[in-house]
Order: C-alpha cells, then structure tokens, then sequence
C-alpha cells in the first residue's frame, strides 16, 4: 500500500510499548526486544533508514514493517487488520516524517494516568452506576453468585444519553478526567465511550486495583473478512471491547494497553492462563478460588512476563480455549504463551477438556452441573 515509507518503524515500536536499547537510537539499526519471541537479548532490528522502514528479529525469524508491527501490538490492546492499522497509523502524530500531510490535523490525545488515579476513577464511575436484569441473569447463568457479582463490580453500559452526561458531569465534578482511557472532550465538555449495550467489566491488577475497564457487548456489530480465495464474508464481530477513547475521532482522548486481569488467591503456587477477564473471574469462582491470569485478547501478552515474575508460582497450568486445535493464529499466539512462561516456572502444563465445552468456564460449570445432577 503507498504511504508505508512515510510511517517510521522506530517510533511506532516505542509507540507499541516495545523496549529499545537506548544505546541503538541513533544507528541505522536500532535494537529491541521481540515482543513475538520475548527474547531478552534486543535481537529485533528496527530499520530507521527512511527508504527501507522495517523489523527482523534474527531469533524467531519475525519480519514486517510498522503497519505489521501495529496491527499485532497497537496501544488499543486489540488485534488489527493491516488495512485498519494503516490508516490509524496515519493518525498518529509522532510516527510519521516531517512531509506527512496529516500531521497538522491530529486531534490530541493524552498520555494514560498512573493507575492508582485510574483505578479510584474507574470505581466512582461504577459506583455511580448499575447491573441491569437482563445482564445479572446471564452472569448467574455463567455460575456466579449474585455476591460475586455484586463484589466484582460489573456494571450496564449507560446507553441513556442524559443518563450518561450525569454520570460524566458528576465524575468530572470531582475527578480530572485527563487522560483516563474512555473519556474524551467534546465541545470542551467531557464525555464517555461507548454507547452500544453490554456489561462493564473491571479488569484488575494482583492487588485488585483497577487498570482499565472491558466491555462485553450484547449485539457485537458484524465485520467484513477475506476468505482464502479473495473473496469476502459477514461474521459477527468481536463481543469484547475495551472502554477505550484512543484514536483521531477523540478530542483529547486516551487509549489503553493489553493489560491482564488477576483473579483469585494470589498467594497460589499455581497460575492459570486463561483468555478474558470475564472468563478468569468464572472460572476462578468455579474452582474455588484458584489463582486464574485473564489475557484480554490471546494475543495480549506484553504485560505477561511481569505478572508471572511478581506472582512467582512454580506451577503454571495454560487453560486457552478450545479453538486453539483449528484456529493457526491461536496456536500462534499459544506458543508466544509458552516462550514466554516456561522459562518463569518449574512445571507447565496444558489443560484440555472436551471441545463441546469452549472455554475452561464452560468446562467448569458443566462439571459442577454435572455433579449437582448425580447428587440429586
């Protein structure tokens, strides 16, 4: 696609959160650590030359250009297509050179808060919020309690206009909303994200502080795919979203990272991978309490490393849902899961369960149903 060279693939891989070795910024090759590998040795090469903007990483053999590199790792913490990270890119104000025709339109976006500000932001805003029927019926219907749900704090999106400008009006009343992924400016006013019906999903870190919010759509919109043979198709879209206020069309706007939500005893010996924030807390709760690591998004493993390291267990068990048999990219995305935690652990185990039963709270709430049905 013409336009690739004028994106440059130094300060969209800082724009990714990779780390660079400072010592390389002024080479022509700069140096990083793959985050398709997580080699630990800066064996990526970043091209800085103008004419020739790409990456290699000399031990996994991962070669691409910047719209590859933000596809896979963008800040919005969701996989792209090469067509929509193009054009995001475009929007982008420090990744382009100096003859970049957009760079004067650019709306701003902020830098993201510390996460002590965001997680106090986040909990008066679900604080000021509540948990429609329609959507405590299908979180009981998923095994929890309704003192689970309660206590985990999922909340309706507010999809009532005033409603919602009464939630805003009354959180910026006391909070600067500034760089908080979600809110943005319009008019000079704050505003929310977000508008379509789902549940709010707090995703929290190991000291159940919480990062940012997730957003589990009740209609998720249908998206266009290429199939194999150049032709197209109509699937529904992905059902979960970050609470997020990333991109042009948001004035002073902020996106949010990949982040992992922690559920269950953290004082475990014995992690377990799964896919999603909602999943983890269900499959937590329908296991007792054991210690479940919800990846928000297969590919979403930035974050990955640093959890295992602070929890120390010395047994990981990977519960990634069932589609990983048929689907390549979750393989894919299976063995970076690996590279990454066998080296972290003494003992790594992968978890299967029959494939009726997509994900491990599935598998767990039939088990328990099951149980409940023999003891009747």
């Amino acid at each position: 696609m013409a336009g690739y060279t004028s994106i440059d693939v130094v300060e969209t891989a800082v724009l990714c959160g990779l780390d660079i070795k400072q010592s390389t910024l002024q080479n022509i090759e700069v140096q990083a650590r793959c985050p398709y590998c997580n080699d630990y040795k800066y064996r990526m090469y970043l091209c800085h030359d103008p004419e020739n903007p790409t990456y290699f990483c000399h031990n996994c053999g991962t070669g691409g250009n910047a719209v590859t590199l933000f596809a896979d790792f963008n800040p919005y913490g969701r996989r792209m297509s090469t067509k929509e990270a193009y054009y995001a890119l475009l929007r982008e104000p420090f990744v382009h050179t100096s003859t970049f025709p957009y760079r004067e339109n650019v709306r701003k976006q902020e830098r993201i808060r510390d996460l002590h500000e965001r997680s106090q932001i986040y909990l008066a805003l679900l604080h000021l919020l509540s948990l429609e029927k329609k959507h405590r019926e299908n979180l009981l219907l998923r095994g929890l309690s309704n003192e689970i749900i309660d206590g985990n704090l999922y909340r309706s999106v507010p999809t009532h206009t005033g409603f919602r400008k009464e939630v805003v009006r009354r959180l910026a009343s006391v909070f600067d909303l500034t760089g908080v992924p979600g809110f943005y400016t319009e008019h000079g006013q704050w505003d929310m994200a977000g508008r379509k019906s789902g549940i709010l999903i707090p995703i929290c870190d190991m000291h159940n502080r919480i990062q940012g919010l997730q957003v589990r759509l009740d209609d998720p919109p249908p998206k266009k795919i290429q199939l194999p043979d150049g032709s197209f198709a109509v699937k529904k879209g992905d059902r979960f979203r970050w609470f997020s206020s990333g991109g042009d069309y948001y004035q002073n706007g902020t996106g949010i990272h990949g982040y992992i939500h922690v559920a269950g005893d953290t004082s475990s010996d014995t992690i377990h991978l799964t896919e999603g924030g909602m999943k983890a807390d269900v499959a937590s709760y329908l296991s007792d309490g054991a210690l479940f690591l919800g990846l928000t998004g297969v590919q979403n493993t930035r974050f990955l490393a640093d959890i295992v390291r602070q929890l120390h267990p010395k047994k990981i068990v990977e519960c990634i849902d069932m589609d990983v048999r048929s689907n390549p990219h979750v393989r894919k995305a299976q063995a970076r899961i690996q590279t990454i935690c066998l080296p972290l652990c003494d003992e790594y185990e992968t978890f299967h369960w029959p494939f009726e039963q997509k994900g491990i709270d599935d598998f767990l709430l039939f088990q328990k149903l099951k149980q409940q049905h023999l003891a009747a």
